[in-house]
């Protein structure tokens, strides 16, 4: 198989325990261009072959040619990626999303080459999502947002 490169990432996902504290810090910190919005947002996904559903709060703001993705959860049905990131005591970085068209070509290139699957996958609208079990590896998850 050809060697598969991503080009860039669009999308910084990062896991706080008070949205409302981090929205005034990242507020203060950086040069947002517009109003900070907090909105409740509940999703479905698929995690290791279980269908949960959970509650969180989120902003989705841009900050110099990236989405900043700031999630606190809420509640949950069941466990999934957030939860299991909280439960390891973890906050802050969780994943790196990358906008493609070709979201099949890049699991079958990360499950062939490393040995990595799609440990969650959901999704908003017509867009897909799917998060690929790199913590190990990386440190956070690579999330493929399907266009």
């Amino acid at each position: 198989m050809t060697e598969l490169k991503l080009s860039k990432f669009d999308q910084i996902g990062i896991l706080v325990k008070d949205i409302e504290k981090a929205a005034e810090f990242y507020n203060a910190l950086l040069d947002f261009k517009g109003k900070i919005n907090i909105v409740e947002q509940t999703s479905n996904v698929n995690y290791k072959g279980k269908e949960v559903e959970f509650k969180m709060k989120k902003i989705m703001q841009n900050f110099s040619g990236k989405q900043f993705e700031i999630i606190e959860l809420l509640e949950s049905t069941g466990d999934h990626l957030y939860l299991e990131f909280l439960k390891e005591g973890n906050v802050g970085l969780h994943h790196l999303g990358v906008y493609t068209k070709n979201a099949e070509t890049f699991i079958n290139y990360f499950k062939k080459e490393y040995n990595i699957d799609v440990i969650q996958m959901g999704k908003v609208g017509k867009v897909k999502f799917y998060y690929l079990d790199t913590k190990k590896v990386l440190g956070y998850y690579l999330e493929l947002i399907a266009l």
